[in-house]
């Protein structure tokens, strides 16, 4: 797969734009990549779980592509010939649901490093 350069953004209630940039190989890998990165910021994880939708720029062909925050969970939940976990879509589920509870602790770092 191709891996291409992003800049993924969103608007907070307040109109404010976030941004952030990322590599990844499709436009929902980008959303998912960019919402770990929004959700592990004090200053945006709140405000990223209410938007409607994130913005996916692609830097190599002046494209953009805007990802419905309900439709990227669909797409997730959602299998490939009734198999929930294909691995590319688990490793998303696993970075959202990691950086959920925030970045890793010292002492979570060392526990693992055992």
């Amino acid at each position: 797969m191709r891996v291409c350069a992003c800049t993924v953004r969103f608007r907070d209630r307040r109109g404010v734009e976030h941004s952030t940039e990322v590599r990844a190989s499709s436009v929902y890998e980008a959303a998912c990549h960019a919402w770990a990165t929004f959700k592990s910021s004090k200053h945006t994880e709140e405000e990223s779980y209410k938007a409607e939708e994130f913005i996916v720029g692609l830097w190599e062909e002046p494209k953009t592509f805007h990802v419905n925050l309900e439709k990227l969970l669909r797409w997730l939940d959602r299998g490939r010939r009734g198999h929930k976990n294909t691995p590319r879509k688990e490793q998303l589920r696993k970075l959202l649901d990691a950086n959920h509870w925030g970045r890793p602790t010292d002492e979570k770092i060392s526990r693992k490093s055992r």
